[in-house]
């Protein structure tokens, strides 16, 4: 049977169309499951990688920030755990700003570990982080630890998915990454064989996965972005697999 699962996240959506085995539990009708969370292991898989960009969606927009956290030569962590405790404190700081400037949304962050350049090679521990809107000179004030680069969540049609990709991808080791406790979980609305979602259907989105018609006739008030086919191995055979790419209003984010 057919299944299909739709994530909304904000101002956008991704769909999955892929087969599964007759002999799995059948959602006759429209059902919310909530993803498993890879929280604080590795971002290593594309699902998971797809995971964190999702709950970075649902979680964050452009008036939000972007955050680069290095060390100086004094203050260099040895161990992951150092680095940790650090994040923790800086996260105190946070909210106490937050207190003194009179915000009263509570702070939400997400934030990954890393001690690889972008060519994969060792170096000092940093962390990237995205924390919702307050003063950027704050922000960059209260880390106290070396140099904090902050920036406004940039968004185009993809919204921040190249950013968050790279925050992924940056992770390393066990306890990669870690948020907040007021993250909203990721949720996938889930449904089988869905009527329109015929033999001819799908040929036709094989076909055409750049024909945008196709999927804003099936998933009306989106608009397409992209289609990305997959195969279940790396040798091009097996089952099919769609990720279909949507926005809601060409006018809800930035493009510089």
């Amino acid at each position: 049977m057919i299944r299909q699962k739709v994530y909304e996240t904000g101002s956008f959506c991704e769909i999955e169309i892929f087969r599964v085995s007759d002999r799995c539990k059948k959602f006759k009708r429209k059902t919310k499951i909530q993803e498993s969370t890879p929280a604080q292991k590795k971002l290593n898989d594309k699902k998971s990688q797809r995971n964190f960009v999702r709950k970075v969606h649902l979680n964050f927009t452009q008036e939000d920030l972007y955050i680069d956290l290095t060390y100086d030569k004094e203050n260099i962590p040895t161990t992951r755990e150092e680095v940790m405790k650090d994040i923790k404190n800086y996260v105190s700081r946070l909210k106490r700003a937050r207190k003194r400037l009179g915000i009263t949304e509570p702070l939400k962050y997400i934030y990954v570990i890393s001690n690889m350049d972008n060519n994969g090679n060792k170096v000092r521990y940093h962390v990237h982080m995205i924390i919702n809107s307050m003063d950027r000179d704050v922000a960059e004030k209260a880390w106290g630890k070396g140099r904090a680069n902050t920036d406004r969540l940039q968004y185009n049609e993809y919204g921040v998915e190249g950013k968050s990709l790279y925050m992924a991808r940056q992770a390393g080791g066990e306890r990669a990454w870690g948020g907040s406790t007021n993250l909203k979980k990721v949720e996938a609305v889930v449904k089988d064989n869905r009527r329109e979602l015929t033999k001819k259907k799908l040929e036709d989105m094989e076909r055409c996965p750049e024909d945008r018609m196709i999927f804003e006739k099936l998933y009306p008030g989106w608009f397409f972005t992209e289609c990305i086919i997959e195969r279940e191995n790396k040798e091009g055979a097996g089952q099919l697999r769609f990720l279909i790419k949507m926005r809601k209003y060409k006018d809800s984010f930035k493009t510089s």
